[in-house]
């Protein structure tokens, strides 16, 4: 039988790691648990401890736009405390009504807006985190500086929790822009976007967030503003003073002229938070309809980024997938083991960095989630041997490797 745990403080959490270590007893570590299907396989462990009760903001300095929340505060609350001030924390990650500050770090959950702010990496400033032998480490601080050497924190961004366990995460935080502009374009060839994309990034004026889809990604979109599209769009975001918004607002319904068969759609102010919302939670919404969806992450240079829609098109069917056009990183939503296998082999010859970031929780066991691994694997590995020997936190998590 699981035992169940949800400490009440980091002196709590430190002491059950310990006798865990002790009792050689494996653990699931999580916040709510929202994201089981995130991952590898989730085995049954002797204990499960929930961080939930670590859920308090132990510092929040607004003038100097840094804030300190342990890691069982729900996502949702750090935002609605930061917009007190017209501040936000700019990391878009999926599931994010459900999910946990630790439980976004440890998964590295992202969105739209890395373009410009990055992921967790380039936003946590310091983290407090408990090894499984019940030491508290400190990493990290409440100063936004550039620092050389390991910062032993960011080791457990994207770790699933098989390292240690967030207790305390530190954020620089932004203000929210006074104004901002969405506009959606949609033609009926990728090229034709490919084109409007490289324009609009070699311009003088660079977007918050840049999103390239198809029609079978964005069907669930439904804004008060219909988006008559073709069979791709381009989402493009972009802030600053009124007097730049009009500027792009013109340039950006100027690209007709060279491009007569692309339609511009400007999203009302008032759209443009939720149609960014819609972009951010595709993921959970594809999952939620269909319990057979695989998730399957790809990463390329962005000049290469066509070759993610070539694979989302593999065997004559077309799958819902989403770039991040700045980036080079695609998700494309599989529906069912054969076809997530399918596009995992095909993005592979075309040597593309592929994962499944979510999979039905029922096959994890026999999927191959991460089917090419690099030389990262071996570094992982003596990392994950140094703090958890025994492999007795969160085992097989990350992607069935740890």
């Amino acid at each position: 039988m699981t035992d169940y745990s949800a400490p009440q403080n980091s002196e709590e959490l430190s002491n059950i790691l310990r006798s865990c270590n002790e009792a050689n007893r494996t653990l699931e570590v999580g916040g709510t648990f929202s994201k089981q299907s995130a991952g590898g396989t989730v085995f049954a462990a002797d204990t499960r401890v929930s961080t939930c009760n670590l859920n308090q903001v132990i510092a929040y300095e607004p003038s100097d736009l840094t804030i300190s929340v342990e890691a069982g505060l729900p996502y949702r609350d750090l935002t609605k405390i930061l917009a007190q001030n017209n501040q936000f924390l700019p990391l878009d990650p999926p599931f994010a009504e459900n999910a946990t500050v630790g439980g976004v770090i440890a998964t590295n959950g992202n969105g739209p807006r890395r373009r410009r702010y990055g992921t967790a990496r380039d936003v946590v400033i310091g983290m407090k985190f408990v090894t499984i032998e019940g030491k508290t480490i400190q990493s990290g601080g409440m100063v936004v500086k550039n620092v050389t050497g390991l910062d032993m924190g960011k080791l457990l961004i994207g770790s699933y929790g098989t390292l240690a366990v967030i207790a305390v995460v530190n954020f620089k935080v932004f203000p929210i822009p006074a104004s901002q502009l969405s506009v959606v374009f949609s033609a009926p060839t990728l090229e034709t976007l490919m084109s409007i994309r490289s324009i609009i990034l070699r311009g003088a004026i660079q977007p918050r967030a840049i999103d390239l889809f198809n029609t079978e990604a964005a069907s669930g979109w439904q804004l008060a503003s219909t988006l008559n599209l073709d069979s791709y769009g381009l989402a493009v975001e972009v802030d600053g003073s009124p007097i730049l918004i009009e500027r792009c607002q013109r340039e950006f319904e100027a690209m007709t002229d060279e491009h007569p068969e692309v339609k511009v759609y400007p999203v009302a102010e008032e759209e443009s938070q939720v149609l960014w919302q819609k972009i951010q939670e595709t993921t959970a919404r594809l999952l939620s309809s269909n319990s057979d969806t695989y998730v399957i992450r790809l990463s390329t240079l962005p000049t290469r980024i066509g070759a993610i829609f070539e694979v989302a098109e593999t065997g004559g069917r077309t799958r819902p997938v989403i770039i991040r056009a700045g980036n080079g990183v695609g998700y494309i939503y599989s529906f069912g083991v054969k076809d997530a296998e399918e596009c995992l082999a095909k993005a592979q010859k075309k040597e593309l960095l592929g994962v499944a970031e979510y999979i039905p929780v029922d096959s994890k066991s026999d999927f191959n989630s991460w089917p090419v691994v690099g030389s990262d694997l071996a570094i992982m590995k003596r990392i994950k041997n140094e703090l958890d020997p025994q492999n007795l936190l969160n085992r097989g998590r990350l992607f069935n490797r740890l």
